[in-house]
C-alpha cells in the first residue's frame, strides 16, 4: 500500500516560486513553473506603477461596469496613445534595452 502524501503547507505549495518577490508580484512568465526558452517573450508581463488616485478609481470604476480586465483597458489606453506618438515605435539602444531588462 502506498504511503499517502503528507498534506501541508510546503505540500501546497511546493509548485509556487520560493523568491520573495515572486511570491508577492508574481512571474513574468505566462504560466506559473512553465519555463521559458532562451529568445522566447513572454505575451504578457506584470509589472508595477503607480497612478494618480482619482485615475485608480475611475480605472477600477470601468473595469466593473463595463466587466472588462483592467489590463485590456489599459492595453487599448496605452496603444491609442502610441499611436499618436511615433517615438513609441524608435527601438531603444541595446546598452538601454539591457539596462531596462526588456525582452
Amino acid at each position: 500500500m502506498a504511503a499517502k502524501p503528507k498534506l501541508g503547507l510546503r505540500g501546497l505549495v511546493s509548485n509556487q516560486p520560493t523568491n520573495p518577490d515572486e511570491l508577492l508580484l508574481g512571474t513574468s512568465t505566462p504560466e506559473v513553473g512553465k519555463q521559458m526558452e532562451p529568445g522566447e517573450v513572454p505575451s504578457k508581463i506584470r509589472f508595477t506603477n503607480t497612478l494618480p488616485v482619482e485615475t485608480f478609481r475611475r480605472l477600477h470604476q470601468l473595469s466593473f461596469w463595463a466587466r472588462e480586465d483592467m489590463s485590456s483597458i489599459l492595453d487599448v489606453a496605452l496603444t491609442t496613445y502610441f499611436e499618436q506618438h511615433l517615438e513609441a515605435d524608435r527601438p531603444l539602444p541595446e546598452k538601454e534595452r539591457v539596462k531596462r531588462k526588456l525582452p
